[in-house]
This record gives C-alpha cells, sequence and structure tokens, in this order.
C-alpha cells in the first residue's frame, strides 16, 4: 500500500497482504465488474416485442438493451428465473456482468449463473437463472436494512452545499465507519463464495456490518454516489509493486472524471495516532497520479486528466518542489489542526522536505510550532508524494 509509516509493524504487514488477498478473491469470482459507463435503460418496464413485416412472427427482433431491462426487472423482484423469448445465450453474461457493475444494491448475487436455452414450434426460449445465496425473505430484510442505512447517510450528505463538499462526506464516512475485513480477506482463497464472504465483498458489509474489503467500499461509495445523482463506477485494476488485484472507483464532476480510492484512504495498517485521521492521497485524482501506485486498462473507462478537485490542491497544500519558506508558511497555518500535511509532486520532491523538517527537525525551529513547546512527532509518507507530520506532547 501507500503509507510508508516509520512505527509499522508486523501485524501490520499481515494486513497489508490480506488487503491484496480480499482484492484477488473478488476479482476471481466476479470477472467483468467494469462498469461499460453506458445509461442503463428503465429497469421496471418488460421488453417491447418488436417484429417486422417479413419476419417469422415467432422470431423477435431483440438487442442488449431489452436484455439489461429484463435482467433487472427479474432481480428486482428476486426471481430464480428469468424468462428470455429469445436466443441471447450469446449475450446473455456480458449484458449480466454491466448490470452488477451499474447496480451495487444487487448484493445478493453472487456474479455466477447458467442458463437453459428451450427450442419449440414458437421459436427459442432462455431460462437465466442468476446464483443467489439467501433465500427471497432474507434477501427481503437485507435490502430494507441497506436502504434504512443509505436513506440516512444521504440525508447527512445533502446537507453539505456543494457536490464536492459531499462526495468528502461519504468518502470521510466509509473511512471512519469501516473496518477492512481481514478475517474473511484470509479465508477467501480457502472456502467457495457463502454468505459471510458476499456480505464483506458488497455495499451490504461495508453500509450495515461496517466490515468490507476493498471491493466492498467501491460498491457502497458507487451506491452511494449514485443515488446523489453524480455519475460513478468501480475500476479493476491490480498494485503497482505487487501486481494483487485491486477495485476503487471513478466519479465524474463538472463534466471530468476522477480517481477516488476509498480503500486505500483508510490508514487500517500504518498505525496513525490520531482517532479519525484519514488520508486523501486517493481522492479525486487524475490517471497520471493513481498509476503511480495502480496498474489498469486506461482505454476501459473515461479520460480522468484534470486534477480541479483534489484535496490537496483545493486546500492549498501542494507544492510543486520544497521551498522551505512556502513549507513554514503551510505548516504554520495548520498547527493546532490533527494533523500537518504537504503535497508534492512526488517522493523525489518529498525526500528534501523530510530530510530537512524531520531529519534535521527543523521543524521545531518553525516558530508556530515552537511555541506549543512540543519536541516529538511522528510522520508518515506515501509514493503520492504526500508528508503528514503530527506534534506530539
Amino acid at each position: 500500500m501507500t503509507k510508508n509509516d516509520r512505527r509499522i509493524t508486523i501485524p501490520e504487514l499481515l494486513i497489508i497482504a490480506l488487503l491484496s488477498v480480499g482484492a484477488a478473491y473478488l476479482i476471481q469470482n466476479h470477472q467483468s465488474l467494469s462498469s461499460e459507463f453506458r445509461e442503463a435503460p428503465p429497469p421496471a418496464l418488460a421488453p417491447e416485442t418488436v417484429r417486422t413485416e417479413e419476419a417469422d412472427p415467432a422470431v423477435i427482433d431483440w438487442n442488449s438493451d431489452m436484455i439489461y431491462t429484463e435482467l433487472c426487472r427479474g432481480i428486482e423482484a428476486i426471481e430464480e428465473t428469468i424468462t428470455f423469448p429469445y436466443d441471447c445465450t450469446g449475450e446473455i453474461f456480458d449484458v449480466f456482468h454491466e448490470v452488477l457493475a451499474d447496480h451495487p444494491e444487487y448484493f445478493w448475487l453472487t456474479g455466477s449463473g447458467s442458463y437453459t436455452r428451450k427450442t419449440s414450434e414458437n421459436g427459442i426460449t432462455v431460462l437465466f437463472t442468476p446464483k443467489i445465496l439467501l433465500p427471497p425473505e432474507e434477501v427481503k430484510a437485507r435490502r430494507a436494512a441497506l436502504e434504512t442505512r443509505v436513506d440516512d447517510i444521504l440525508v447527512r450528505a445533502e446537507a453539505y452545499g456543494t457536490i464536492y463538499d459531499r462526495l468528502l462526506f461519504l468518502h470521510d464516512l466509509l473511512v471512519d465507519d469501516t473496518e477492512y475485513d481481514t478475517v474473511t480477506a484470509a479465508m477467501m482463497f480457502e472456502d467457495a463464495m457463502n454468505d459471510e464472504i458476499s456480505r464483506s465483498t458488497g455495499a451490504y458489509g461495508c453500509l450495515v456490518d461496517r466490515r468490507a474489503v476493498c471491493s466492498g467500499y467501491a460498491a457502497a461509495f458507487q451506491l452511494l454516489v449514485q443515488r446523489l445523482g453524480i455519475p460513478c463506477a468501480r475500476v479493476q485494476g491490480t498494485e503497482t509493486k505487487t501486481g494483487a488485484p485491486h477495485e476503487w472507483n471513478i466519479v465524474e464532476l463538472d463534466g471530468e472524471w476522477y480517481h477516488i480510492d476509498v480503500t486505500w484512504d483508510d490508514p487500517v495498517f500504518s498505525g496513525d495516532p490520531a482517532e479519525g485521521y484519514c488520508s486523501y492521497d486517493y481522492f479525486c485524482v487524475p490517471t497520471d497520479e493513481i498509476a503511480q501506485t495502480h496498474v489498469f486498462e486506461h482505454d476501459a473507462i473515461p479520460p480522468c486528466t484534470a486534477d480541479t478537485y483534489g484535496y490537496y490542491g483545493i486546500n492549498g497544500l501542494t507544492l510543486d518542489s520544497y521551498d522551505p519558506a512556502a513549507a513554514d508558511a503551510l505548516i504554520s497555518r495548520q498547527v493546532g489542526l490533527d494533523c500537518i500535511r504537504l503535497k508534492f509532486q512526488d517522493e523525489d520532491a518529498l525526500a528534501p522536505a523530510v530530510e530537512d523538517l524531520i531529519e534535521r527537525r527543523r521543524i521545531f525551529e518553525i516558530p508556530a510550532v515552537k511555541a506549543l513547546n512540543v519536541r516529538s512527532l511522528r510522520y508518515s509518507t506515501s509514493e503520492m508524494g504526500t508528508l503528514t507530520v503530527w506534534l506530539l506532547p
């Protein structure tokens, strides 16, 4: 992961490994969850039968939107089998995975299923059976619990005046309220998909159980952001250093797309001392930044080139290179907050700041810091070029 905390322990390293394990299991068992960024048709309507004058009356002129619509209708109704009066066997699984990518609220589906193709004198019928882990009554009960939790969060989010502040609230809430599920992550490659694993990899586990792996964080964030009317999708990729699979989000703000990785902004393994602390290294960042630590198919998602809404930029905490006077000013402005944050272009630009402020202890000579009469600190750095400092009594 990204934190290079100077007091990381062996248990914390174990958690880092489990983060990768959880992502790997999800991507192996849900093969095509990346959104096509298409606008979904309304799920409640049954597909219309379209015929041409010269066509056989029993043959339906169908398309993928009709499959999408009917899948949504059947899933919403928790139908055991969804019937298609046309031969869609070549597309059914692709469209099914598009539905799952666009609808994180369908937490009761495993991502797999089967179909039966029947031929009669009236034509071809396809019976599609998505795999469901729960009985219908349990699905209904959990859906109600999820919707209650979502509604509560959205009321609080909508109290903020701007889209940016609403996204920031959702990001911080998931970081603060969610415990990374190391227990489930450890068992994922040993057990087949079961209820416990399904919960941890989906929005329900993150929002209701408040425990999740990376896919659960991403699904929950997508669900909440979509309910605010903001385009949002999940992205699958791998970690640059280890090659381990991982999942995060992209969102659209003012016509521009940005990456947000809530999981990696949750300092579950860094031992950071402040209660409620979270990172913003991966909040509304462009592709060229996140590509330092994440690998993915750039052509599979919309271009993410803007940096307008990056946390550090909006809050005036960025420095292209280390300038002692400029750094002193930014540090002085943050004295009295929970922590002090600085962001540089990359690790190379960050290195002189660490050497001067931390290793030479010059930070204690800055007048605003000196006035606090503190002589100890804790700090962490990241691959994204950020320095976080806690001044300790």
